[in-house]
């Protein structure tokens, strides 16, 4: 029988093993843990003064609205930042720094965009937080990283850990069922995440490799179709497992002070999908939703650096600064000058790592078969056997309006371009072999496969 995570378990493994620096954060999840959490906060955080930050959604339970019933029993002020959806940016987060102030106790409830602004502003403010998770969406309720929005690029950058995570199943089973399964396709990625993450350390780039962190969830990796069939039914027992394994993939990112544990190629084409919508003012599908389908796209990449490398014709070669200029230009050509500054600024710092350290990719490409065997990643038959049984969504239509194999590719081709992190796509472009032609074919392959 497969064991779901549970993070205080994890935290305490790792304690025991010697680890430091591990976040002191009290997690509660399970059925009616709203009231005992918000009651055993206030006590121990005595003297700051509550104040619940909204993105102005309607959470309901069997009990009542989750933030009118908060505010009431606790005598205390709503800064709502949306009309139900917030974006989270720089001036979001400097309006919620200045609303909410100092000395308080920061309870955040609503989605994952709100709790990085919340995380954020609690950063910011030295302020206490309780992090109100409202669906079992994404794994980062709980990390001391949040996604914002900065000169038109999707970043990702420090903030705080939050004191308390609460994960109630009667909030969370209210939730549309849709944002509960995104929450399983956020952590069908994880496997190619890692394995992008092992290829950055054995390179030297980025956090070292650290198995203790992400080996139970990867091991865990088969129960992901029974937890999508509980977020569809919203069976609390379910849902709480759903959660428990989310906020440990969480717990992997902070404690390694990077997302690489759960972020790759797949996030980056997700990224750039959302940041294409919000330029034509359009809304962007379920972030679980998209990085399912990039997945897709993201193993194939590796089936064509491993045919490449195996061909024994494989040669590094670091793209020179003109030809990586242009190259990010023509990506952001449709956005703001500063976003594509944004983003030559980070890739170029990429690159020159890269060329510094030519002779560590050499190493790699000739070492790659004992390499490519030290990797848990799926097959693309194997995750559309996964995502399938889940029934995530697999093909750019099915994202919604909008989202077609154009979109697709654009995102895939330039997705690294977007930051400083190495990934599969990296070393495809070093080895020649990635092109407006092979990005193409890829989500051909992947759109053919679904026939």
């Amino acid at each position: 029988m497969i064991t779901v995570p549970d993070p205080a378990s994890l935290l305490s493994t790792l304690r025991a093993d010697g680890h430091d620096g591990l976040p002191n954060v009290d997690v509660r999840i399970g059925a009616s843990v709203l009231d005992g959490a918000i009651a055993d906060s206030v006590e121990r955080f005595i003297g700051r003064d509550p104040l619940i930050l909204s993105d102005g959604a309607p959470y309901r339970t069997p009990a009542g609205p989750v933030v009118e019933r908060l505010a009431g029993r606790l005598g205390c002020r709503v800064v709502q930042l949306g009309a139900g959806t917030v974006r989270a940016d720089e001036e979001t987060v400097e309006q919620a720094v200045a609303e909410v102030g100092e000395h308080r106790l920061l309870i955040s409830v609503g989605s994952g965009t709100l709790t990085d602004i919340a995380k954020v502003t609690a950063q910011r403010t030295g302020n206490r937080h309780v992090a109100v998770q409202t669906a079992c969406s994404i794994n980062g309720f709980i990390a001391d990283r949040s996604v914002l929005v900065i000169a038109g690029a999707k970043r990702t950058v420090q903030s705080r850990w939050p004191d308390v995570l609460v994960a109630d199943t009667d909030i969370l089973a209210s939730a549309p069922w849709q944002l509960n399964l995104a929450g399983v396709g956020d952590l069908s990625t994880v496997p190619n995440a890692v394995a992008e993450w092992r290829l950055a350390a054995r390179l030297g780039h980025g956090p070292p490799y650290n198995a203790a962190v992400v080996d139970d969830i990867l091991a865990a990796n088969p129960v992901l179709p029974r937890l999508a069939r509980a977020a569809r039914d919203a069976e609390p027992g379910g849902i709480a497992d759903l959660a428990r394994l989310l906020a440990a993939s969480g717990l992997s990112m902070g404690i390694v002070g990077s997302t690489a544990p759960a972020s790759g190629t797949e996030h980056a084409v997700s990224h750039l999908m959302e940041m294409a919508r919000s330029r034509q003012g359009r809304p962007a599908a379920a972030h679980g939703m998209q990085v399912t389908v990039a997945t897709r796209l993201a193993v194939r990449v590796w089936q064509l650096v491993d045919a490449t490398i195996r061909s024994g014709d494989a040669k590094v070669h670091i793209p020179d600064e003109a030809t990586s200029r242009d190259a990010v230009t023509r990506a952001f050509a449709e956005f703001d000058p500063q976003t594509a500054e944004e983003c030559w600024t980070a890739y170029s710092a990429k690159r020159d790592w890269l060329l510094a350290n030519q002779s560590e990719l050499e190493t790699v490409v000739s070492d790659w078969d004992a390499f490519a065997r030290s990797l848990r990643l799926s097959t693309p038959e194997q995750f559309d056997e996964i995502s399938q049984a889940s029934g995530l969504p697999t093909r750019a239509e099915d994202l919604g309006a909008g989202y077609d194999d154009d979109l697709l590719f654009w995102a895939l081709r330039n997705s690294h371009l977007l930051r400083e992190r190495i990934s599969i796509a990296d070393l495809a472009d070093v080895l020649g072999v990635w092109s407006d032609e092979t990005a193409r074919s890829i989500v051909a392959d992947a759109a053919k496969a679904m026939e």
